[in-house]
């Protein structure tokens, strides 16, 4: 399993939701091409939104931690 890594995103973003658009994984810039699944998991006051998303490098997993204000990432187990 690949473990996940802390990761810069650029997110668009506006009164109602908020979407990642580009992300950095090894120091390589990484345009998302589609965002096929998104979902919030609740865990007591933490929120972690995840974002499944299509590149041309593969498929990757986006979290990010709200208490952290943290992304991480890490490529999808079926890539």
């Amino acid at each position: 399993m690949t473990q996940k890594r802390l990761s810069k995103v650029l997110v668009y973003y506006n009164e109602e939701y908020f979407m990642p658009i580009r992300f950095s994984y090894d120091g390589i810039k990484i345009f998302i091409k589609t965002i096929t699944s998104n979902w919030i998991e609740s865990a007591g006051r933490e929120r972690i939104y995840h974002f499944s998303v299509l590149t041309n490098l593969g498929a990757y997993n986006l979290e990010f931690h709200e208490a952290l204000k943290k992304w991480y990432c890490h490529p999808s187990e079926s890539a």
